[in-house]
């Protein structure tokens, strides 16, 4: 079972540990660079004082980091929030990613008051791809070739989650 709470100093090391896992970090569409523990710890840091962005360390019974789930670029007049998630590889398939994506997307209609939340994924990564579907997400759009990633041309995948249909 896993729960949401406010990202801490102490969740460094395991965020840098999954920004730099070649798996992980080769669907991220937010950075094509490393990142630094010190842009890291920037980026916990701001996250407490941030009112466009709210982000959330996903963890286990023992308060162990699994990973982040964020809803971003909110928009509180079209009601609106871009919703994006990572989770450490060895906790891939374990349920962790559901019961985040669950939490965030009842906190973004429930306390937010938002009527859609939407994300983006490469077109390649299969196992997120079929994860969104699964869950409710409906796929809007296709926009072909849209990102230059990994050597190549990719499409990117739009999907959308809305209140009245969740």
């Amino acid at each position: 079972m896993s729960r949401l709470r406010e990202l801490k100093l102490c969740d460094l090391e395991y965020m840098y540990e999954i920004i730099n896992e070649p798996e992980v970090a080769s669907n991220f569409l937010f950075t094509r660079y490393p990142f630094s523990k010190e842009s890291l710890e920037a980026f916990i840091k701001n996250s407490w004082r941030n009112t466009k962005d709210v982000h959330y360390a996903i963890v286990n019974g023992n308060d162990e980091y699994i990973g982040t789930v964020s809803l971003k670029n909110i928009n509180y007049i079209d009601k609106n929030a871009e919703y994006a998630i990572v989770v450490r590889k060895k906790y891939w398939g374990q349920k962790y990613a559901y019961e985040a994506t669950k939490a965030i997307i009842n906190y973004g209609f429930d306390k937010l008051n938002l009527n859609k939340i939407y994300l983006n994924v490469l077109s390649s990564n299969t196992r997120a791809n079929l994860f969104y579907e699964k869950f409710g997400f409906i796929k809007e759009a296709i926009f072909k070739e849209h990102v230059y990633i990994n050597g190549k041309y990719e499409d990117l995948v739009w999907f959308s989650i809305f209140k009245k249909s969740y």
